[in-house]
């Protein structure tokens, strides 16, 4: 009895390493719009779209992680480039937000 429970902790968290693995996927960030010409209601939705994308890259840094920490040896750079995206992301969000408040 117990081998047999043992054998099925076993599978399902296989099951799962293979299923997380299979989920690490980066998204495409939004687009984001001049803030010279924008109406605030395009800044609202491009904020919240910002909002949705670093919430999404967190989630698959931590799938690239998990994966690193299982055998996969690219990850490093797999986790920095999503850093790199955030960050380039935000800069331009920034921007465009500055120059919308600045109309």
């Amino acid at each position: 009895m117990k081998k047999r429970v043992a054998a099925i902790v076993l599978m399902a968290g296989l099951g799962v390493a293979g299923a997380a693995r299979a989920e690490c996927t980066l998204g495409t960030p939004p687009a984001v719009p001049d803030g010279s010409k924008a109406a605030e209601a395009d800044m609202q939705a491009a904020s919240a779209a910002v909002k949705k994308f670093m919430a999404e890259t967190q989630d698959y840094m931590s799938c690239v992680e998990f994966e690193g920490k299982n055998g996969n040896g690219n990850w490093q750079k797999k986790y920095n480039d999503a850093v790199d995206q955030m960050q380039k992301l935000a800069s331009d969000f920034n921007k465009q937000l500055k120059a919308f408040k600045s109309k």
